[in-house]
C-alpha cells in the first residue's frame, strides 16, 4: 500500500492538472473558476495517501471526511446533482491507474494498494449520497434487511378467487414495522381497473366488509391512486365522508399513501397510518417508495403465478373432458395439417363408416373421393374458401359413402387454427352421422324453407325501409300548450295518422286521435312538458284507425319529443319528430314467430345470426348456467372461452344500465307474463382504452308446467353506430333547420305591424319629448328584430334551399362600397369609418343587394367588437382574377378556440355585450354563404398587435 501512497504524492501536480482538464468537460463545472473546480483535491489526495500508508486512524478518517464534505458542499451551492458529484470521484478513480501504465512493473501498486485506494473513493461517493439525500449506510442496511424479510414472507402464488388476507397480511405488517407506523391497509383494483377493494389490513379490529373506493374519485385513496409521489394527509381525524371513502383507520392521525404501479398500470394503493400528528420526512417517503416497489413486484409475480396455475388447471380439465367426450361420442374426429397435407382420423371412423384407421388414407384426397358426386364440388369449394379466408370455423352437411358403398348423411364441422399472418396451419373437426335425424326432419323441410324465405324477405324489407327512412323527410309537428294543440305540421303527419289536414291542424292531439285515449300518449306528453326533458322512443306501439270509422290496427313509430321554451325559441310546446316503422316491426315479428315454431332448426338459426352479425345466448334461469356464442361474447366483452354464468356476465354491463337490464329480465320472467324481453344497454370492455358499445338485446323466456321460467334464449345486436347517429340528429336536426324558418315566418307579421304603428306615431305633432323617445326605442328594437328575422330567413334558405340565391348584374363596386359605408355612418355618427378605394373604377357582375349585405354585416360586427374611440377601416383593391374587400377593427382579438367556428351558425362573440347589440349569431354565417354563392372566399385574422381583419375575395364574373 506504500507504493500507492508514494505514487500519489510523487504525481500530485500531474493528477491535479489532469483532473482539472477532464473536469472542465463536465456539464456541472461549466462557469466555475479553476480554484472551484480543483477545490480541496490536493489536500484530499494527501489524506488518501496518508491512509494508504499509515492506516485508517480516526484522525485521518476525520480529516478525509472534512475535506470531502467541503468539496461536496461547494458542489451543492453551485447546483450540481448527486450524480455530478459521484462522477468526479469516478473520474479521479480512472485518472490514477492511467498514470502508472508506463511505470515499471516492480514499482506498480499491488492488489492491496489498489483495494485501499478504491475503498477511499467508494466511501467518498457514499458520503455524497448521504449529504445529498440524507440516506446513510445504516439506512440502506436497514432497508435491505426488511426487503429480505419481505422476500421470505412472499407467497409463491395468489389464487384469483381466494381470500388474499392470509398471505398478504404478514407483508403489510412488515411494512408497518419498517416505517414504525401504527397500521396499514392494502387496496387492489378490480377487473375493470376503476374500483379498489381492501385485501389486507393490520390491527386487532376486524374492518367492515363490502368496502370499496373509486380510484378516480375525490377521496384521499383516489388522489393517491392518481399521484406519482407519496401523499401525506396530516390530519386524518374528522375527515369528510367523501375524503375518507373506503378507509378503515381507527386511531390514525397522519396518513401516508403510495400507489402500486407495476408495468405502468395501477395495481392498487398502500395506505400507512401513524397514531400521532407528525410531519413525514423525505427519508420515510423514500423508504416507503422502496418497500412499495418491492411489494408491487411480489404481488405481480404471485398474481401471475396464480393465474398460470388456474389456467393450467382449466387446461387439464378441458383436456380430460375432451378425452372422455371423444371416447363417449359417436363423432369421427379428424386432424388436418394444412402445411403438410396430412390427415389423421380417430378410431370412431371404423364404427361410423366401417373403415379401419389404416384404410382412411393420409391425405384429404381420400376424404374428397368418398363424398357424393352431387355434393363434392360444393363441399370442396366451401372448405377451401374457409381456409383461404379469415373465418375461424367451417361447417357443411353432405352425403358420404361408407365402406359398404351406402350413403351416410353427415354434418361436418371444423375449427381453423391460423398463424400470426392469418394463414391457416391446422384444422381439427368432427364428422357426425345425422342420417336418422335428417330422415325424421325431412317432412318439415318445406316448413323450414318457408321460415328461411320469410326471414330473408323480412330482412330485405327491413333494409329497404331503413333506406327509405334515411332518404324520406320525417313527420314534424309542434304541440302547443297544456292541451298539446297541433299548431304546425307538415303533410307527413296527416299521412301517418290517416287524417285530413282540417282534422289535425289547430286541434289537440287527443281530439285529432281520439282512439289513442288510454294508451299512455297523454301521460307521455304531460311528462315531457312538466319535466322539460326530451323523450326518445323506438317502435312505440299505438292502436289507431287509419280511416274515419275504420278498424283499429297496430302501428309502430320512432318518436322524438323535444320540449320548447319561450326563453329559447319564443314559444312553449313540444317539437315532435316521428317516422313509422310498422312494416319493419311486423316483418320482424313474423320472422320471430316462424323461428319459435322450429326448435329443431336452432343450429341453422344460429348460423343465420352469424351471417347478420348478431350474437345469441341460451341461459338456464334456475342455475344461472349460460351458453354464449362467440359473436355475443365479443360484443359484450366476455372472455372468448370458458364457462361464464349470467351473474358473472352482468359485470360487463355498464353500471348505469345494469339495473335496467335486470328489471327487464325480471319483468319478462314473471309468471303469467308474455316472456318477451327487450333492452338496449351499454357494455364496457375490460380492456382499457376501448370505447363503450351499445347492444340491443331481445329474447324470450320459456316456462315449465309449474309456470316457472326454465329457459331464456335471445339475440344481441351491436347498435352503437345507430345510437351515435340518433344522438347527433336529436341535437341539431330540427332546431337549426325547420324550427328557425317556421318561427321567423310567424314573427314577421307582428313586427311589420309594430314598425307601421311607430312610423304613424312619429308623424304626429302632439308627441312630447318623452313619448318621442319611447316610440324611437320601440322602432329601433323592432328594426333590430327585423334584421334578426332576415338573418333567420337567410339561414333557413341557405340550409334548406342549398344556398342563398344571387341576382348578378353589371355594377361599379367602388360606388357600391362607398354608398354602403355612408349608410352605416349615418347610423353611428359618433364612430370613425375610414375608406380606402382605388382610383380607377372596378366593374364586374355581382348582386348589389347581397354585396351590400356582406359589407353592412361586417361593418356592424367590427363596430360591435371594437372600442368607441378606435376607427373601423374598409379597403377595396384589385388582385389578379378578382377583387379584395377588407374590413378591419382594433378591438380585442377573437379567442383562439372561437376562430375555427366563427363562420358557423349560432356563434356569438364575447359574453357581456350590450343587450342592444345582441343577435342570433347568424351574421357571419350568412356573409360566408353570400360570398360562396358568388364563387368567392372569406377569411379572418385576429391578433392583439394587428387587430381583427375580415378579408373577402370575389371573382370578377
Amino acid at each position: 500500500m506504500k507504493l500507492v501512497a508514494d505514487f500519489i504524492e510523487a504525481n500530485l501536480d500531474v493528477l491535479v492538472r489532469r483532473f482539472a482538464e477532464a473536469a472542465r468537460r463536465l456539464e456541472s463545472t461549466q462557469g466555475l473558476k479553476a480554484s472551484e473546480v480543483i477545490s480541496t483535491l490536493p489536500e484530499y489526495l494527501h489524506a488518501v495517501a496518508g491512509i494508504c500508508r499509515h492506516g485508517a486512524t480516526p484522525e485521518r478518517l476525520e480529516t478525509r471526511a472534512r475535506l470531502e464534505e467541503a468539496h461536496i458542499n461547494l458542489r451543492l451551492r453551485v447546483g450540481a446533482t448527486q450524480e455530478d458529484a459521484t462522477d468526479e470521484y469516478t473520474l479521479l478513480g480512472r485518472l490514477i491507474p492511467q498514470l502508472w501504465q508506463d511505470v515499471q512493473p516492480e514499482r506498480r501498486p499491488g492488489a492491496a494498494g489498489l483495494q485501499c485506494l478504491f475503498q477511499q473513493l467508494e466511501e467518498a461517493m457514499d458520503h455524497v449520497v448521504v449529504l445529498f439525500s440524507g440516506y446513510s449506510f445504516e439506512d440502506r442496511q436497514r432497508e435491505k434487511r426488511f426487503l429480505r424479510q419481505m422476500d421470505a414472507l412472499a407467497p409463491r402464488w395468489l389464487e384469483p378467487r381466494a381470500d388474499p388476507q392470509g398471505p398478504l397480511k404478514p407483508l403489510v405488517e412488515r411494512v408497518v414495522r419498517a416505517l414504525e407506523a401504527t397500521g396499514a391497509e392494502l387496496f387492489l383494483v378490480d377487473a375493470d381497473g376503476r374500483r379498489m377493494t381492501p385485501v389486507a389490513h393490520t390491527g386487532p379490529l376486524e374492518p367492515p366488509a363490502g368496502r370499496s373506493v373509486d380510484s378516480q374519485g375525490p377521496s384521499f385513496l383516489g388522489r393517491v391512486a392518481r399521484s406519482e409521489e407519496p401523499l401525506v394527509l396530516a390530519q386524518a381525524r374528522g375527515l369528510e365522508d367523501s375524503l375518507r371513502e373506503g378507509l378503515h383507520a381507527p386511531g390514525w392521525s397522519t396518513l401516508l399513501g403510495l400507489r402500486l404501479w407495476p408495468h405502468g398500470e395501477l395495481m392498487g394503493v398502500l395506505c400507512v397510518g401513524f397514531a400521532e400528528a407528525r410531519p413525514v420526512p423525505p427519508q420515510t417517503k423514500r423508504f416507503l417508495e422502496t418497500l412499495v416497489e418491492y411489494l408491487s413486484g411480489i404481488l405481480d409475480r404471485a398474481l401471475l403465478m396464480g393465474q398460470l396455475r388456474e389456467a393450467n388447471a382449466r387446461l387439464e380439465a378441458s383436456e380430460t373432458r375432451y378425452r372422455l367426450a371423444s371416447q363417449a361420442a359417436a363423432d369421427t374426429v379428424w386432424d388436418w395439417n394444412l402445411l403438410t397435407g396430412e390427415v389423421a382420423w380417430s378410431g370412431e371412423t371404423r364404427r361410423m363408416l366401417g373403415f379401419a384407421p389404416e384404410e382412411t388414407g393420409t391425405t384429404a384426397d381420400w376424404w374428397v373421393s368418398r363424398i357424393h358426386p352431387e355434393d363434392r364440388e360444393r363441399v370442396e369449394r366451401g372448405i377451401h374458401a374457409a381456409i383461404g379466408g379469415t373465418q375461424a370455423r367451417w361447417q357443411d352437411e353432405y352425403r358420404f359413402f361408407d365402406r359398404q358403398g351406402d350413403v351416410v348423411r353427415v354434418l361436418d364441422s371444423g375449427v381453423i387454427l391460423r398463424d400470426a399472418q392469418g394463414r391457416g396451419v391446422r384444422m381439427v373437426g368432427a364428422m357426425q352421422d345425422i342420417t336418422s335425424r335428417w330422415q325424421a326432419e325431412n317432412g318439415h323441410e318445406q316448413l323450414l324453407h318457408e321460415a328461411q324465405l320469410a326471414r330473408l324477405q323480412a330482412d330485405t324489407k327491413l333494409s329497404q325501409l331503413h333506406a327509405l327512412l334515411r332518404q324520406a323527410p320525417v313527420a314534424l309537428a309542434i304541440l302547443r300548450g297544456p292541451a298539446h294543440v297541433v299548431a304546425l305540421a307538415n303533410d307527413r303527419i296527416c299521412q301517418l295518422w290517416g287524417r285530413p289536414a282540417e282534422q289535425v291542424l289547430g286541434r289537440p292531439v287527443l281530439e285529432a286521435l281520439p282512439e289513442v285515449e288510454g294508451q299512455g300518449i297523454r301521460e307521455l306528453l304531460d311528462g315531457v312538458r312538466a319535466t322539460g326533458r326530451p323523450y326518445v322512443g323506438y317502435e312505440l306501439h299505438v292502436r289507431l284507425a287509419r280511416a274515419p270509422g275504420g278498424v283499429m290496427e297496430d302501428a309502430y313509430f320512432n318518436l322524438i319529443y323535444q320540449p320548447l321554451s319561450t326563453a329559447e325559441v319564443g314559444m312553449e310546446g313540444i317539437l315532435a319528430v316521428a317516422s313509422e316503422v310498422t312494416e319493419v316491426v311486423r316483418a320482424r315479428q313474423r320472422a320471430e314467430g316462424l323461428a319459435a315454431t322450429l326448435q329443431v332448426s336452432e343450429e341453422r338459426l344460429r348460423l343465420a345470426l352469424d351471417a347478420v352479425d348478431m350474437g345469441s345466448w341460451d341461459i338456464e334461469p334456475a342455475t344461472g348456467r349460460a351458453t354464449w356464442d362467440a359473436r355475443f361474447r365479443a360484443m359484450l366483452g366476455l372472455p372468448a372461452e370458458g364457462e361464464l354464468t349470467l351473474e358473472e356476465a352482468m359485470r360487463f354491463v355498464h353500471e348505469e344500465d345494469r339495473h335496467q337490464v335486470e328489471q327487464a329480465m325480471a319483468e319478462a320472467s314473471r309468471p303469467g307474463g308474455s316472456g318477451e324481453y327487450a333492452s338496449e344497454f351499454r357494455v364496457r370492455p375490460p380492456q382499457g382504452g376501448q370505447p363503450v358499445r351499445w347492444i340491443s338485446g331481445r329474447g324470450h323466456f320459456h316456462f315449465g308446467p309449474d309456470g316457472r321460467p326454465v329457459r331464456f334464449v335471445g339475440t344481441g345486436l351491436d347498435v352503437t353506430e345507430r345510437k351515435l347517429a340518433e344522438e347527433a340528429a336529436r341535437q341539431r336536426a330540427e332546431f337549426e333547420q325547420y324550427l328557425v324558418g317556421i318561427v321567423s315566418h310567424d314573427l314577421r307579421n307582428p313586427l311589420s305591424a309594430i314598425l307601421l304603428g311607430t312610423t304613424s306615431l312619429l308623424r304626429r305633432d302632439d308627441l312630447n319629448e318623452r313619448a318621442m323617445k319611447a316610440v324611437l326605442r320601440i322602432q329601433a328594437a323592432a328594426e333590430r328584430a327585423v334584421r334578426m328575422i332576415r338573418d333567420l330567413l337567410d339561414f333557413t334558405q341557405a340550409r334548406l334551399g342549398g344556398g342563398l340565391p344571387v341576382h348578378c348584374q353589371d355594377l361599379e363596386l367602388n360606388a357600391l362600397v362607398r354608398q354602403g359605408v355612408e349608410e352605416v355612418q349615418i347610423t353611428v355618427p359618433e364612430r370613425v369609418l375610414q375608406t380606402s378605394l382605388p382610383a380607377t373604377a372596378i366593374r364586374g357582375c355581382w348582386d348589389p343587394d347581397r354585396v351590400t349585405q356582406v359589407l353592412t354585416n361586417l361593418l356592424g360586427n367590427a363596430l360591435k367588437y371594437s372600442p368607441e374611440d378606435t376607427p373601423v377601416s374598409v379597403r377595396l383593391r384589385e388582385e389578379p382574377g378578382g377583387v379584395l374587400l377588407e374590413v378591419h377593427n382594433a378591438g380585442a382579438p377573437i379567442a383562439p378556440d372561437l376562430l375555427p367556428r366563427i363562420f358557423q351558425p349560432m356563434q356569438r362573440g364575447e359574453p357581456g355585450m350590450d343587450p342592444a347589440t345582441r343577435s342570433v349569431g347568424l351574421g357571419l354565417y350568412i356573409v360566408r354563404t353570400i360570398v360562396q354563392a358568388h364563387g368567392g372566399t372569406i377569411d379572418v385574422t385576429s391578433t392583439p398587435e394587428a387587430g381583427t381583419t375580415f378579408t373577402v375575395r370575389l371573382a370578377r364574373n
